[in-house]
C-alpha cells in the first residue's frame, strides 16, 4: 500500500502543476491584452496623424492657391485651364455654414447611411455670419438635404486618387468609388436626408434625427426636401429585374443596396444586451457624469435623460459597423466605440467564422473618454 506522505506529495506536486499551468495561462492572456491594446493604440496614433496631415495640406492647397477659384495657381496651371476649361479641375472655395452637434465622436460607430439609427440626435448650429432668419419657413418641412464635408478623412494628404473600394456589404468586393456613398470621394462631399425634429429661428439652431454625421462636421448648405421632386413616382425595384427604360420615373438599384428594403439589414445584430446589470448601472452612472460637466455644443447635451442615451445606444449598436476585414479576421475579438465622449466596450457572442453576422453585441463596460483616445478635429 501507498504511504500517506506518498500521496500527499504526489497531490503537492499535482497541485504545483496545476499552479504553474494557471500562471502560465494569465501570463498569456496579458500579453494577448497587452499586444491588443498596443495594437488599437498605433492604429488611433496612425489616424490622428492622418487627420493632421490632412489638415495640412488643406492649409497648403489655399496658401498656394489651389483652393482660391479657377484663377488661383500657378501661371502655367491657368493658362492649361483656359485652353481646355471643360477638362481641367474648378477649384472652389467654400465657407461652412454651420457646424454639426452629434453624439458620434470618431468615425468608428457612425452610421454608414441615415436614417438607420432613428434615436440619433443631431444639432446644427449657424456660424454668427449666417443670418437666423435664414432658418424661417423650414419647419414647415419634415425633412432636409445635409451638404457637408468629411471632416475626419484620414486620406486626404495623399496625391493619388483611389477609384475603388470595398463596400461592407460586398464582403471584399470593389466597385467604382461613384456607385457608393463611401466618405473617400475625390471631392470629400458628403449629403445626408434628416428629419427635421425642432428649428429654433432666434438661436439659429436646427435639431434633426436620423443624422449619420460624426461631431463637428462642417456644414456647406441645408435643403428642404420635397418629395414630388426628389422621389421618383415608381417603386424601387433591383437592377437585376429591371430594363433599362427612357420612363423618367423609373430608378432602380444593385441588390447589395437595396436589400435592406426588400429584407432584413445585412448588417443587423438580432439582439444587444449588457453583460450585467453592473454593466448597464455604471453606463448609466458614467452618463450622469459626463452630462453634468458638458457644455452646450458636447453630444451629450443632446440626451437630457439615462433611458434615451441607453436607448440610442442599443439602437446603434444593433448595426454591425465593422470593417470588412473585422469581421472576417478571428484575432478581433474586443471592440470599442466612443459615443458622446463615452467609450462604450462590446464583444460579440456567437459570431460564425468567415465574416458571418453574429447574433449578440454584449456591452461588457463604459468609461469616459481620456486624452490619448480622442482625435483631432472634433471641435463645434
Amino acid at each position: 500500500m501507498r504511504s500517506v506522505p506518498f500521496e500527499a506529495a504526489l497531490c503537492a506536486v499535482a497541485g504545483a502543476i496545476c499552479a504553474a499551468y494557471a500562471a502560465a495561462h494569465l501570463v498569456c492572456a496579458a500579453r494577448v491584452r497587452k499586444a491588443e491594446d498596443t495594437a488599437r493604440s498605433e492604429r488611433e496614433g496612425r489616424i490622428r496623424i492622418q487627420i493632421q496631415l490632412s489638415k495640412l495640406k488643406q492649409r497648403s492647397d489655399a496658401g498656394s492657391g489651389l483652393s482660391d477659384g479657377v484663377e488661383g495657381g500657378t501661371e502655367e496651371g491657368s493658362k492649361d485651364r483656359k485652353k481646355d476649361s471643360i477638362n481641367s479641375p474648378f477649384n472652389i472655395s467654400l465657407s461652412s455654414v454651420g457646424a454639426i452637434t452629434s453624439p458620434y465622436s470618431t468615425r468608428n460607430g457612425t452610421p454608414r447611411q441615415p436614417s438607420l439609427v432613428s434615436t440619433a440626435r443631431a444639432r446644427l448650429s449657424l456660424h454668427k455670419h449666417i443670418p437666423k432668419s435664414s432658418l424661417i419657413a423650414l419647419k414647415e418641412f419634415s425633412h432636409a438635404w445635409i451638404i457637408f464635408v468629411f471632416h475626419q478623412n484620414t486620406n486626404t494628404h495623399k496625391l493619388n486618387l483611389k477609384g475603388t473600394i470595398k463596400p461592407p456589404r460586398l464582403n471584399g468586393q470593389s466597385v467604382g468609388v461613384f456607385s457608393t456613398r463611401s466618405p473617400h470621394r475625390p471631392a470629400p462631399v458628403g449629403l445626408s436626408l434628416a428629419r427635421i425634429a425642432e428649428v429654433n429661428v432666434e438661436e439659429g439652431w436646427v435639431l434633426f434625427h436620423g443624422l449619420d454625421l460624426v461631431h463637428g462636421t462642417p456644414v456647406f448648405d441645408i435643403k428642404p426636401f420635397v418629395a414630388f421632386s426628389d422621389v421618383p413616382e415608381s417603386l424601387l425595384i433591383p437592377a437585376s429585374e429591371s430594363l433599362i427604360s427612357s420612363d423618367f420615373n423609373q430608378h432602380y438599384a444593385p441588390s447589395w443596396v437595396t436589400r435592406e428594403v426588400e429584407d432584413a439589414e445585412p448588417l443587423a445584430v438580432a439582439n444587444v444586451a449588457f453583460q450585467s446589470d453592473a454593466v448597464e448601472l455604471g453606463l448609466r452612472t458614467v452618463f450622469q457624469k459626463v452630462l453634468r460637466k458638458s457644455k452646450k455644443h458636447d453630444g451629450i447635451s443632446l440626451y437630457s435623460s439615462e433611458d434615451a442615451f441607453v436607448n440610442f445606444i442599443i439602437e446603434n449598436l444593433s448595426l454591425d459597423f465593422r470593417s470588412t476585414r473585422e469581421r472576417a479576421d478571428p484575432k478581433f475579438t474586443q471592440y470599442r466605440v466612443t459615443l458622446c465622449d463615452i467609450v462604450i466596450h462590446y464583444h460579440f457572442v456567437n459570431a460564425t467564422s468567415g465574416g458571418g453576422m453574429p447574433s449578440t453585441v454584449m456591452i461588457t463596460g463604459a468609461e469616459v473618454v481620456t486624452d490619448a483616445m480622442r482625435q483631432p478635429l472634433n471641435e463645434v
